[in-house]
């Protein structure tokens, strides 16, 4: 399993994005069966869907949150099941700047044993628990 942050999901969905060919690759990866299953969370579902909402156009964010919505290969994690570990984690970080949501993808892959996480947001290569896959 591979916990897929937005910031892949965006760059992958957005050509113009300087992770764009290196989120292309993640995916085929993960299209190719290499991680097992993606899992993201309602909040990454949120937040992808606003950026590209906001970054793109209404349809691009319609498009991908039905990809994302419909994809076998792709799981969605309710936001109330780690709602409380995700806030433990934000409030206790120390050498980090975690946005909750990032907080709360730790709390998620926490609780599937996730290690791998498909992310361009630098702040997770300060997290020793977390394998970051940039390609």
């Amino acid at each position: 399993m591979i916990f897929l942050d937005s910031s892949a999901i965006i760059a992958y969905k957005n050509a113009d994005d300087v992770n764009h060919k290196k989120a292309v690759e993640i995916f085929q990866e993960l299209n190719e069966g290499k991680y097992g299953i993606g899992i993201i969370s309602e909040f990454i579902f949120s937040e992808v869907t606003t950026v590209l909402a906001l970054r793109k156009s209404i349809d691009a964010a319609k498009e991908v949150g039905n990809v994302l919505l419909n994809a076998k290969e792709i799981e969605i994690m309710k936001a109330s099941d780690v709602f409380e570990r995700a806030w433990e984690i934000f409030i206790n970080q120390e050498n980090t700047a975690l946005s909750f949501v990032d907080a709360s993808n730790l709390a998620c892959m926490e609780q599937k044993r996730i290690k791998k996480i498909a992310t361009f947001d630098k702040d997770f290569l300060n997290i020793n628990s977390v394998e970051v896959v940039r390609n």
